[in-house]
């Protein structure tokens, strides 16, 4: 499988991919210094993230609405940013938080998807990438063992087998016991014929050389150019420029960073689940009896309603009530 012109292996030389994330804060100024933050680390790609946060995130669950709101970026900032990449000789990536941010990205013809662990479970949101027939980068943080099997039946189910499984602990920053490495052995068990690679939310690069060392094809870590700032939280996994090229340098000389394989994931990484997992709700208002389309819903977050991954649970079934455009839906307003 190639990525862009790089193809993926097994022999210990992963494509390393620098995650400048939303570190822009929506300027186009530092996004380019990303760009080139990730071309002297020699990292393979740079990527950056796309939404509206409209789509992508309730306005009541204010704290993580503003924050995302200020980073948003459109259409012609990821063009500019794109041209940038390529005059730099480097891969420009982008993970799609939203339904518009998929046309985007198709509309720039990016060689690969990258779908990030907040989109667990959200199979309608996988199903529109899919349809692209494009390398798909799946990362699986807080997937316990039972998400991972849930998704292995979906991607066989769409007969799509060009897809990368990326592990990943969301926790910011992880500490070596959450992150548990000897987890990429259950995802090998499971994904057997499939590459894998290593999302990296530590504060250091133990868990990225013991992951390349287990056989990672692919490595992502974050990079910045602001630290200790209060409206970010992915600075506390990041490196700067020297840091993520002493990382390359030392990607061949990989120690073991091993614990006993576990099917649970960290009560820790449980935590995150709320604010970073989607709920449905109804995107215009309902009335009393009216039964549920696909079309009528959505997914954003929180994640405290009924999860996008019960979906099925509930197109087809009859409103015991009318419902307020936004609503997030529960149970109770559904007929059995």
């Amino acid at each position: 499988m190639k990525i862009g012109k790089f193809k993926l292996n097994k022999n210990f030389k992963p494509y390393i991919i620098a995650e400048a994330g939303v570190a822009h804060y929506g300027n186009y100024g530092l996004a380019k210094k990303l760009v080139d933050i990730a071309k002297y680390s020699g990292a393979h790609a740079v990527k950056f993230q796309a939404y509206k946060t409209d789509e992508f995130i309730n306005k009541k669950f204010k704290k993580w609405y503003e924050r995302y709101k200020i980073k948003e970026i459109n259409l012609n900032f990821l063009r500019k940013i794109k041209s940038y990449c390529k005059k730099k000789n480097i891969e420009f990536l982008c993970t799609p938080h939203s339904e518009t941010a998929i046309e985007w990205l198709k509309y720039l013809k990016v060689p690969a998807f990258k779908v990030g662990s907040g989109d667990l479970g959200n199979f309608e949101f996988l199903r529109k990438i899919i349809k692209l027939n494009k390398p798909l980068i799946i990362s699986t943080g807080m997937h316990e063992y039972k998400d991972l099997i849930n998704l292995k039946k979906f991607l066989k189910k769409q007969n799509f087998n060009k897809f990368i499984i990326l592990y990943c602990c969301t926790v910011y920053p992880a500490t070596s016991r959450q992150i548990n490495l000897n987890r990429i052995n259950l995802i090998k068990s499971i994904f057997k014929k499939n590459y894998f690679g290593y999302s990296d939310h530590s504060n250091n690069n133990l868990a990225i050389l013991g992951s390349v060392f287990l056989g990672a094809s692919i490595i992502e870590k974050h990079i910045a150019i602001k630290f200790n700032d209060k409206r970010s939280q992915d600075w506390k996994v990041s490196f700067n420029k020297h840091d993520f090229l002493k990382m390359n340098e030392k990607i061949k000389n990989i120690s073991q960073l091993m614990r006993k394989s576990e099917k649970y994931i960290s009560q820790e990484e449980i935590g995150q689940k709320i604010w970073a997992q989607k709920s449905i709700y109804i995107k215009e208002k309902k009335y009393l009896n009216e039964k549920l389309k696909l079309k009528d819903l959505k997914f954003m977050r929180p994640g405290d309603g009924v999860h996008c991954s019960l979906v099925k649970e509930v197109v087809g079934k009859r409103l015991k009530l009318n419902l307020k455009k936004n609503h997030k839906l529960k149970f109770s307003d559904l007929k059995k």
